[in-house]
């Protein structure tokens, strides 16, 4: 079996961990797999994938979202489609070409442009719309990592209800097993707690950081802040200036677009994970801090209780004053942190890859069947 999986979003926040993920996966069940990826990340792609079999990747010279590159992705895409030998096209993302096969399937992450949260401008809002739209009437599946994902979609697009196949994301326990062999030394001095992710809006770090800056003076931990900034054109952004302003800049450590390895090593020193977000249609991080043995506090959202349920320890996400208080009981509180860390570790295992793998290879196995039985009078050809 050979398909195509799309890498224009690789090393781009979740969805590039997603793409990761499908990329070994399929690699180890014996389905080829043909990929594009941006040139400019060639060395890191080779590094991360050059182990695995059965994977032929294409680096181009075209990037996501510019429209020129829309271009030339469809002009890719089309020859591609021509080959004949493609039994399957997944797109991890919206950003489809102009051309779309008729034998594809989209994973639409989340709905975050249509909530509050969303803080690009009502154009990029309008555009995200049309994409998502397209990429519904297109595919013949639309993936979405979370049954909360699945009904914020149908919010907006209830003519996707019967194309909708909820497969939560994973993580790949093996590999953080191979990371914590490899972890080396602390790169933070001391103890800390820890955040990983970008900072938009919807990640809540002023928050976060307000919610630290009430407690700093009864605790030695720092506050770690690993992640990309929002322009990586900016020496400074919003919370740098917010560090300033409340004169943490002793306490607060960053690390900005940290490779894999350090994330790891921070996530394996950490002495707790918090993840403060009032929005995310999945959520990797407290996942991956719980299976390398630091404990997670979350915010009360939706799909938290769904990832964690009874499992989570959660605060209330607009109230600085919650997440100060429970913040410091549990890094006053080490026995406390010790058993949650034992009932997040058990509920993490839902998601780990070899309970949920099945479900990633058994779609693309029906997909093909149906396709070979049915052919284009039951699929949706791409316009």
């Amino acid at each position: 079996m050979k398909i195509y999986l799309d890498g224009l979003f690789y090393k781009g926040s979740g969805i590039g961990r997603y793409y990761s993920n499908l990329v070994k996966l399929f690699s180890e069940n014996n389905i080829e797999v043909i990929t594009a990826v941006p040139r400019r990340l060639k060395v890191e792609w080779l590094a991360e994938f050059s182990k695995y079999g059965s994977i032929e990747p294409i680096f181009v010279d075209y990037e996501r979202f510019a429209f020129k590159h829309i271009i030339r992705h469809s002009i890719f895409i089309k020859k591609l489609k021509e080959r004949n030998d493609l039994e399957v096209f997944w797109f991890p993302h919206v950003n489809l070409p102009l051309c779309v096969p008729s034998k594809t399937i989209v994973t639409v992450h989340d709905v975050r442009p249509f909530t509050e949260w969303w803080d690009r401008g009502m154009l990029k809002k309008a555009v995200f719309k049309m994409l998502v739209k397209r990429a519904i009437n297109a595919a013949s599946t639309v993936v979405v990592p979370s049954n909360y994902s699945k009904n914020a979609l149908l919010n907006f697009f209830p003519e996707a209800k019967d194309k909708l196949k909820v497969i939560y994301n994973f993580i790949d326990a093996d590999n953080f097993g191979d990371c914590l062999a490899d972890c080396g030394s602390p790169v933070v001095d001391g103890k800390y707690i820890l955040f990983v992710g970008n900072r938009k809006r919807h990640k809540n770090l002023k928050n976060l950081i307000v919610a630290f800056s009430k407690i700093a003076a009864e605790i030695e931990h720092k506050l770690v802040i690993a992640g990309a900034r929002d322009s990586m054109t900016e020496d400074k952004d919003e919370v740098d200036i917010l560090i300033s302003e409340l004169g943490l800049n002793d306490r607060i450590q960053q690390f900005i677009s940290p490779p894999d390895k350090i994330i790891f090593n921070l996530y394996r020193y950490a002495d707790l994970f918090v993840f403060p977000s009032f929005y995310e249609g999945f959520g990797y991080p407290p996942l991956e801090a719980v299976s390398l043995g630091t404990p997670a506090i979350l915010s009360d959202i939706p799909i938290f209780r769904e990832i964690f349920s009874d499992s989570g320890y959660y605060f209330d996400p607009l109230s600085p004053e919650d997440l100060s208080e429970k913040l410091l009981y549990l890094l006053t509180n080490e026995d406390l942190r010790k058993c949650l860390l034992i009932k997040e570790r058990k509920r993490a295992k839902v998601f780990y890859r070899d309970e949920v793998d099945n479900d990633y290879i058994n779609l693309i196995k029906s997909f093909v069947l149906f396709y070979n039985k049915f052919g284009d009078n039951c699929m949706n050809e791409g316009k």
